[in-house]
């Protein structure tokens, strides 16, 4: 597709858009002289921005009174007009309604909150919600549920701080990942990046102490923690602990069902830790060979039992909805299958093929949106069923049926870093190789962000590196006190 506009700045964003609609392998924009797909105009006149499009003979235009405020928000402004000109275009245009509308961003409960803090109740910002971005009443129920479940726990205490640390090593790379994480192989670089991590772990230790900083959740993911032995999770954890004490959640994705034996439970459990996640994904056998995962239905189920007998009583289960092969009675049969084993948190993720995975590699193509929609609708119906609510959210790019991923929990067992990493209301320190700490300025409504490089090689060589960009960031909080 080649697309024509006057405001390049927004050309991701207008992609976005027509990404909800049209399944587009590139988008361009026009050349000088060159014949566009997609024509955008803007215009300002009489202190209002006028945006048009024309789209395979249809035109659509809209216009705002140009707001007050600062550079941010005025381009935050024009971005929601730009888009949602072009939404209300393609949906009429392809008689198409996306169930969330015109909304692309990662966290549309970040929506409700800032209609809150403008003085509406709950019932008046989703409905808002619905008229300004077209969000459907579906959509808009489960996030009015989400909100009410976050609302008792969210924290707004910038003397606080989240930990994340990251263990980049799985057995084997599943066909849909694109994060920074490499095979275990022969495990080489296992040690030497365990050296370099508990020097991040002690030198960010002191920065925290140094500001009187408190941990408040801590999360260790991955990647597969419990690739690791129980010894080095044991040296890993006991150097956070020492370093970041206190925490009042403590969780390790303990993820594939085949790494997980007695003595990396055991250990955990030694540490005072009883919240991990269990992954199956799938309780389907061909789908799991599909994907590449190196365990079976039966090994989850193992693996379930010997957590729950040796005294775990805080489990989470991921499940993916649209894997390769799978029908809505698949995925029915593994929703039922989890909620028959009762974990104290389900989360159903909906496959979303990067760029970056094997899926994308070989050209698998994305169940259609119906379907997708109707197995996220089922995970719905089927949790709410089985005693649990919806507590977390988030959206991501290249998503079947442009859905989400929900968390659900039984009441009082929200994961506690969940819904501050998606709400971006607590710092977060994160550690290791490729995870990025954010810290939180809301009173500039900012966020300043330290990256750590993604390559393991590159970690171990870089780690002061790493460490200074932390401090940098932090040093700009010191310079602006919240409290």
């Amino acid at each position: 597709m080649i697309l024509r506009t006057p405001l390049p700045e927004f050309f991701n964003d207008i992609c976005e858009v027509v990404r909800l609609f049209i399944s587009v392998s590139e988008i361009r924009l026009a050349e000088p002289g060159q014949d566009a797909d997609l024509i955008h105009t803007h215009a300002e006149r009489d202190g209002q921005w006028v945006e048009a499009f024309d789209y395979i003979g249809a035109h659509r235009e809209a216009a705002l009174a140009v707001p007050g405020g600062d550079a941010l928000e005025r381009k935050k402004q024009l971005k929601r007009l730009i888009k949602h000109t072009l939404y209300l275009l393609l949906r009429d245009a392809l008689g198409v309604r996306p169930p969330w509308g015109s909304l692309t961003g990662i966290r549309p409960t970040r929506l409700v909150y800032e209609a809150l803090e403008h003085g509406m109740d709950e019932a008046q910002a989703l409905n808002w919600l619905s008229r300004t971005f077209d969000v459907s009443e579906h959509k808009s129920e489960l996030l009015g549920e989400i909100v009410r479940a976050q609302r008792p726990v969210i924290c707004h205490d910038t003397g606080v701080f989240d930990l994340y640390i990251g263990i980049p090593f799985c057995t084997t790379r599943c066909a849909y990942c694109s994060f920074a994480s490499d095979e275990l192989g022969n495990g080489r670089m296992v040690e030497p990046y365990l050296d370099a991590l508990l020097r991040e772990i002690a030198a960010t230790g002191e920065l925290m102490r140094t500001r009187g900083l408190k941990v408040r959740a801590a999360y260790m993911g991955g990647g597969t923690p419990t690739a690791l032995s129980a010894t080095q999770l044991t040296r890993v954890i006991t150097a956070a602990q020492r370093e970041f004490p206190n925490a009042i959640e403590w969780t390790c994705e303990a993820g594939r069902p085949d790494t997980i034996d007695r003595a990396k439970l055991q250990a955990l459990l030694d540490l005072g830790i009883t919240r991990i996640s269990i992954n199956p994904q799938t309780l389907c056998d061909r789908t799991l060979e599909i994907i590449g995962r190196r365990h079976t239905t039966r090994d989850t189920l193992d693996a379930y039992a010997l957590a729950r007998s040796m005294g775990f009583d805080d489990i989470n289960m991921d499940l993916i909805a649209a894997l390769p092969g799978e029908d809505i009675a698949d995925f029915e049969r593994t929703m039922r299958g989890v909620c028959e084993l009762a974990p104290e948190s389900v989360t159903v993720h909906t496959l979303a093929i990067k760029r970056a995975s094997r899926l994308h590699e070989r050209g698998y193509n994305q169940v259609d949106a119906p379907t997708a929609q109707r197995m996220v609708e089922l995970a719905r119906d089927m949790a709410h069923a089985a005693g649990y609510v919806p507590y977390y959210l988030y959206r991501q790019k290249y998503m079947a049926g442009n859905l989400e991923n929900v968390g659900y929990s039984r009441p009082g067992r929200a994961c506690l870093y969940n819904i501050d990493i998606m709400e971006e209301t607590t710092h977060n320190l994160a550690l290791g190789a490729g995870a990025i700490s954010k810290w939180i300025f809301p009173e500039r409504r900012r966020i300043e962000r330290a990256a750590n490089v993604r390559s393991i090689e590159l970690y171990i060589q870089r780690l002061d590196e790493m460490v200074e960009r932390k401090a940098h960031v932090i040093s700009m909080y010191d310079d602006a006190p919240l409290n």
